[in-house]
């Protein structure tokens, strides 16, 4: 049942952002995969921070679909035709590694989320397409856990990580076409999650640089 409590929510959000676009045809299909390093950031309720955390490498993958924000044939303004909207899927890992009182400790958790953007494309000529677009991603966390010395504690219920997470950040991607149809990219990505007071008015939030490549399909041109 508490499972069902906080997926509810999640899933409804999902069929909000998904069900208006999908009336919608889709101009591009985008596959990436790359590293994230995430930076995580504690404070305690009196404003004393947490120092030991250091990134550590995480995987990163999603599946994502856009399309012009604005028919060009409804406007004549030259930024409104540049303006592109994205939506998809995406599966985060978002790890670190650090030391406390001489005590080794490591946090392994992996989420999946939704992303949106809105952006702009830019011709570069030679087949390069420079975009780069504001994000929003709401994640809810799978699973995960925290090693502290020879100790393993499950993450499945900790309020730090098993909740609605909800980033805001921006993305640069530089594509080359192969052909009319098919291009590959490389991206880089950050953000800031953005609900990070806890019930004990701590402060807790995951931030990550996300890097890597991908292939895109178009279907119209």
């Amino acid at each position: 049942m508490n499972t069902l409590k906080y997926l509810t929510p999640f899933y409804t959000f999902i069929l909000f952002c998904l069900i208006p676009i999908s009336k919608l045809k889709a101009e591009d299909w985008s596959y990436q995969m790359g590293i994230n390093s995430a930076r995580f950031r504690y404070e305690s309720p009196s404003g004393l921070s947490q120092n030991s955390f250091q990134s550590d490498a995480g995987l990163h993958l999603s599946i994502l679909r856009s399309d012009r924000l604005i028919n060009p044939s409804k406007t004549k303004s030259r930024f409104l035709k540049k303006l592109a909207y994205q939506i998809g899927l995406a599966i985060n890992q978002y790890n670190a590694i650090g030391e406390t009182q001489n005590i080794p400790f490591s946090y392994a958790s992996t989420f999946i989320g939704v992303k949106l953007g809105i952006g702009l494309n830019t011709n570069l000529g030679r087949g390069l397409r420079l975009t780069y677009r504001g994000q929003l991603q709401a994640n809810k966390f799978v699973l995960g856990s925290q090693k502290m010395g020879n100790e393993v504690f499950n993450l499945q219920g900790n309020s730090q990580f098993d909740r609605i997470q909800w980033q805001l950040g921006g993305e640069v991607k530089l594509s080359k076409e192969i052909n009319s149809q098919v291009a590959t990219f490389i991206f880089f990505s950050d953000a800031w999650q953005v609900n990070n007071t806890q019930l004990d008015g701590s402060q807790f939030a995951i931030n990550p640089t996300s890097f890597g490549f991908g292939i895109q399909y178009s279907i119209l041109k």
